[in-house]
């Protein structure tokens, strides 16, 4: 009875901790094969996604662009904020990371003044890149801040 009792409680578990993961979309064919399974938040891999959604009408080529340059972006500070936390202990590594996104504020928010794109817009385009409901969610976190302000 206890292996039972236990088995149903990891079964749980392990349910409740795949709530937080966000879907992802499948990964297009064109992508060679020494590049599968990168991620698609690498610029070199994110152009392939970024081509698949102008094939399917849900971008323009023109996002496509603006898009990929931001992802450029990103990228590199993304991987010059690692640099500066590499040999730190985790928990000044949290305390910097932290700071570095509350100064940032909103991702939705730069995504869209970066690509020149309105709010809704880059809504709709960050629910697309991800397959999920991620714009939609910064996008009403979004305008909670405004009104407050």
């Amino acid at each position: 009875m206890k292996t039972y009792v236990s088995g149903i409680f990891l079964l749980i578990g392990i349910l409740f901790s795949m709530g937080g993961v966000e879907a992802r979309v499948p990964e297009p064919l064109t992508i060679p094969e020494a590049l599968k399974g990168t991620s698609p938040h690498q610029p070199v891999v994110a152009r392939y996604y970024l081509e698949e959604f102008v094939k399917q009408r849900k971008l323009t080529a023109d996002e496509a662009n603006r898009i990929e340059v931001y992802m450029i972006f990103r990228y590199a500070r993304r991987t010059q904020d690692l640099a500066e936390v590499e040999g730190l202990d985790i928990e000044k590594r949290r305390a910097v990371m932290r700071q570095k996104r509350m100064l940032r504020e909103n991702p939705l928010a730069e995504f869209a003044d970066h690509c020149g794109f309105s709010l809704e817009r880059a809504k709709e385009i960050m629910n697309i890149l991800h397959d999920s409901d991620k714009g939609t969610r910064y996008y009403l976190k979004q305008k909670e801040n405004q009104k407050e302000i």
